[in-house]
């Protein structure tokens, strides 16, 4: 298995389908309208800097940027902001 790792030049728009909550804040599986999927991790901690962190609900559309790292056929984005 090969990974890629894009850091702080990521973005994808994308319809939030499900909501995974963590310690720090929560996984949201983000629908691209070309059918990728992506896992996008929003922390309180990785956003508290920028004021950013802001809760999502299922079938909100959000454009995220942050890091990602992509393995197989899963990209998973480190977010460092939202904009809804």
């Amino acid at each position: 298995m090969s990974a890629c790792v894009n850091r702080g030049n990521f973005s994808v728009q994308g319809t939030v389908a499900t909501i995974e909550r963590g310690k720090d804040g929560y996984t949201a599986l983000l629908k691209a309208t070309n059918g990728q999927q992506y896992d996008a991790v929003i922390s309180r901690v990785n956003l508290a800097d920028s004021d950013e962190y802001q809760e999502l609900n299922i079938g909100d559309t959000v454009t995220v940027y942050g890091d990602s790292i992509h393995l197989g056929e899963v990209v998973s984005i480190k977010v460092k902001k939202i904009r809804k």
